[in-house]
């Protein structure tokens, strides 16, 4: 009988080892190039669908600024993360992070680029006649927000630290085009899809986009080494398995995750060890 107890009491103890892992949190972390309100309702909807996927409580996690994402990410304190790959790569030199899928939007598909935009009065025509003037920026860790377009100007034989007057970084896109829109600078470096989203706030048609980045791989959507193998897997496949149209995608504004690997960025950390951000 005694044996018997026992045997009861460790087998109860496995299931709710069991029931513990199936109900362990997974947190998801997505970099804030928005505010935490657009965010929230761009991802709250896929972290729903990973759930439902995986079994498993996936939640949203919206830091409040690039730093701090980053720091969420060395302390091993999210499972899960999206991010701008330029921040990834840099995160992957630290961490052992593996990236699970690749974004695709509508415009650019997998790839995405920035702009510089100008007032259209603002008297500047090429990206020669920036040469003195007030540019902003969103941070420097931000690919399409500043990277990209250092990129530009340095290969157009600019200092981007001597031969403008650098605004202090914005954290925001959007406050990147407002800064812009209300003349508070007179160019500013944002990702070229994130213009569009600022149709409801201000007149876009006084808005122009003076340059094209080259373009980039986009975001992708890592595992920390926090989340175990078989997690990892699961979101993997949920990701890969999504189809244009879903709601999920819909709402983060996505028309799907594409395989990716490491060395996919590549190009990427040659650009910007270039312009000195690797």
């Amino acid at each position: 009988m005694a044996a018997k107890r026992i045997l009861t009491a460790l087998l109860l103890l496995l299931l709710g080892g069991a029931g513990a892992a199936r109900a362990q949190e997974i947190k998801l972390g997505v970099l804030p190039r928005l505010s935490a309100t657009e965010l929230t309702t761009m991802f709250r909807p896929l972290a729903e669908y990973l759930s439902r996927e995986t079994g498993q409580k996936v939640t949203l996690v919206i830091a409040k600024d690039f730093d701090t994402f980053e720091k969420q990410v060395r302390d091993g304190e999210l499972d899960l993360a999206f991010a701008n790959p330029l921040v990834y790569a840099q995160l992957k030199k630290e961490r052992d992070l593996a990236p699970l899928g690749l974004a695709a939007e509508k415009k650019g598909g997998t790839r995405f680029r920035g702009v510089i935009i100008v007032r259209k009065d603002s008297g500047v025509v090429d990206v020669a006649a920036l040469r003195g003037r007030k540019l902003i920026f969103v941070d420097e860790d931000s690919l399409g927000g500043y990277i990209a377009q250092a990129l530009l100007l340095k290969k157009q034989g600019f200092d981007v630290q001597r031969d403008f007057v650098r605004l202090p970084f914005a954290k925001k896109h959007d406050n990147v085009t407002m800064a812009v829109f209300n003349k508070a600078a007179d160019g500013g470096g944002i990702r070229e899809d994130d213009l569009e989203k600022m149709k409801d706030k201000i007149d876009l048609s006084q808005i122009r986009i003076l340059a094209y980045t080259d373009y980039f791989p986009n975001w992708p959507l890592f595992a920390t080494p926090r989340l175990a193998a078989g997690p990892r897997d699961a979101v993997r496949g949920a990701l890969l398995k999504l189809r244009p149209g879903d709601p999920a995608l819909e709402a983060a504004k996505l028309t799907a995750f594409a395989p990716v690997a490491d060395k996919d960025y590549d190009g990427l950390r040659e650009a910007a060890r270039i312009v000195g951000a690797f």
